[in-house]
Formats: C-alpha cells, sequence, structure tokens
C-alpha cells in the first residue's frame, strides 16, 4: 500500500514540477481581465457595438447579432449595455464546426445591461433577438395553419451602446 501512495506522489510531483503544460502556466501565471471585443481583428454585426466608446451605438435591423473574434478564446463574462433587448438566446460557436450550442436564454428583461457569467472557448458568438422593448404588435388574426386567433409582433431595431466580450490574458 505505501508503495501505491509513494508511486502516485511522484506522479503528481512529475506533473506538478516536471511538465510545464498549458493548464499549470495559466494558474501560475498572474492574468488579468480583458475585453476581447475591442482588440484588433474582431467583427461584429454592427461595429458601433464594439467600438469601446459606451456613448455609440449600434442597431440590428432584423434578429442576429455577430461577434467574431481574431481566434479562439476563453470567455468568462458577457455583457450587453445600453440595451433594449427583453427576449434572447446567445449561442457559442463549437470547435472547428458550423454547428451552434445555446449558452444563455434571457427572458423577459427589463434592465438596461445583462451579465452572463459562463466559463467556454469559443471564436464566434451569435445573439438570437427575440423580443425588444421597440416590438410593435399586429392585430390578432385567424391562422390556418394553427386553426386559432394568432397574435404577432414586428420586431423593432436592436439598439446595444456596447458588447462587452471578458476572458483573462497573461499579465505582462
Amino acid at each position: 500500500m505505501n508503495r501505491v501512495i509513494n508511486i502516485f506522489s511522484l506522479i503528481c510531483v512529475c506533473i506538478l514540477f516536471g511538465c510545464q503544460s498549458k493548464a499549470i502556466q495559466m494558474l501560475v501565471q498572474q492574468q488579468e481581465w480583458e475585453n476581447l471585443a475591442v482588440t484588433t481583428g474582431v467583427t461584429c454585426s454592427s461595429p458601433e457595438m464594439v467600438d469601446g466608446n459606451h456613448k455609440s451605438y449600434g442597431e440590428v435591423q432584423g434578429r442576429w447579432i455577430h461577434l467574431r473574434l481574431p481566434a479562439r478564446k476563453s470567455i468568462h463574462r458577457i455583457i450587453i449595455r445600453g440595451t433594449n433587448i427583453t427576449d434572447a438566446m446567445v449561442y457559442k460557436q463549437l470547435e472547428n464546426d458550423k454547428r451552434w450550442q445555446v449558452i444563455q436564454q434571457i427572458q423577459n428583461n427589463r434592465k438596461p445591461d445583462i451579465e452572463i457569467r459562463k466559463s467556454f472557448i469559443t471564436q464566434a458568438l451569435r445573439i438570437y433577438i427575440g423580443g425588444t422593448t421597440n416590438d410593435q404588435r399586429k392585430s390578432p388574426k385567424f391562422s390556418e395553419r394553427y386553426g386559432a386567433i394568432v397574435s404577432k409582433t414586428a420586431i423593432g431595431k436592436t439598439i446595444v451602446h456596447e458588447l462587452e466580450v471578458y476572458g483573462f490574458v497573461s499579465k505582462e
């Protein structure tokens, strides 16, 4: 039994001190938060959303906001500042794939800022807008498809003052 414990301890010491794995380096190095959305090479469906200026705002006509980083990054927090979004779905792009995975659903938001705290790695984000405070209700009509009276809503312009995507970077 002592021999097994000694071998296990030796393996642990070798892993911690002998190897220079990326995970251990990230734990040992000093790190700080950085807004990855304002770095060079980032593209967004509305560039005003990622210009670093909280006074300017971007408008999206339609239902999608797209954000693409220049490389895959570890993301820990997303903040959508000064927005009129009430309902939305936030997606991350899966590694080397055209598939997307839901990371957060937003419902009945009444605040001007939306904060999402999740840890994941991706190169691109999509936000599907389900509703805004600028939406216009249309009069209900009978739908042959559903066999009932259905009310419809015309989505208004989506406004976002700043889209911030935070991750850790090495302090140099």
